[in-house]
């Protein structure tokens, strides 16, 4: 749990910075996405001596089909991902991403037989639905074009974890990402051809540690997912989000719904203490 905990403080840092990044100072998807990507394999290659491991037993066909298809929608997902986060309001964006636990869960619950646990899903259902509650307002029922586009990579990433936690069988958690990150860093330099000089230096140390707090939140969710399971890790990185409003309200001047936000916690909280206790 505690790592679930960890992962949910670098997404919150992730999110923050890769939005100073891309809105602020306007650096182009086309040049942060390949450097970053470059960044996230170049860290944790660093672990990998210790950490990354290949179980070449289990590894089979099946196993390389998973893996490509996870390339493919990682791909396809960070695309529309990072376009929306540029573009979107940090508010917006985050209500729409809002719904990925949601999916997620679901996916879990048809796709991973060993998740099936009735309890832990209706209190997943439960503490995303809160959260929905905190932020959905009238007006957020219009889709945009871009909101159609960071929808639909809410739902690639939602996919994502179920391949993601299929490969843990066979990869660690560490081996895993960095070959994941290396293979997508390789496509996206192919793709996009970036010129990394128009990038000021400034921002090129803002990406690394963009990419610093990106390796925290994912080494461990996978980890996450490794121990406690999809689902659960899920519930336990919606805290993530609160931490993302928390500093759009005083660095983005973006208004905060005191009384939603305390029912939403209380809701997320219990939500976690009851989905541990019964697991």
């Amino acid at each position: 749990m505690f790592s679930a905990l960890l992962a949910s403080i670098g997404y919150a840092g992730g999110v923050v910075l890769d939005k100073i990044i891309l809105s602020l100072n306007r650096i182009s998807t086309r040049v942060f996405i390949p450097l970053l990507f470059a960044f996230l394999a170049g860290i944790t290659l660093i672990f990998m001596p210790f950490l990354g491991r290949l179980d070449f037993s289990k590894l089979s066909l099946w196993y390389v089909v998973l893996f490509i298809a996870m390339l493919i929608v990682a791909i396809v997902w960070n695309i529309y991902y990072y376009e929306g986060l540029q573009k979107e309001n940090l508010h917006e964006f985050e209500l729409i991403m809002l719904f990925s636990p949601i999916a997620t869960i679901i996916f879990a619950e048809i796709f991973l037989p060993a998740e099936r646990n009735w309890g832990v899903f209706v209190a997943g259902l439960v503490a995303s639905g809160a959260f929905l509650f905190s932020r959905l307002k009238s007006h957020h029922l219009a889709v945009s074009k871009l909101a159609k586009g960071t929808i639909f990579a809410m739902i690639l990433i939602s996919f994502e974890s179920v391949l993601i936690r299929l490969l843990l069988d066979v990869f660690s958690p560490v081996i895993l990402y960095f070959l994941r990150t290396l293979a997508v860093t390789a496509v996206f330099y192919f793709m996009y051809k970036p010129k990394l000089n128009t990038i000021p230096v400034k921002m090129i140390w803002a990406t690394a540690l963009s990419a610093a707090f990106g390796v925290l939140q994912m080494v461990l969710k996978f980890y996450g997912f490794k121990s406690l399971g999809v689902i659960e890790t899920t519930m336990i990185l919606l805290l993530g989000p609160f931490l993302v409003y928390t500093f759009s309200y005083f660095y983005f001047q973006e208004r905060f719904h005191y009384k939603k936000d305390l029912f939403c916690a209380v809701v997320v909280v219990l939500c976690i203490i009851y989905s541990t206790l019964i697991t």
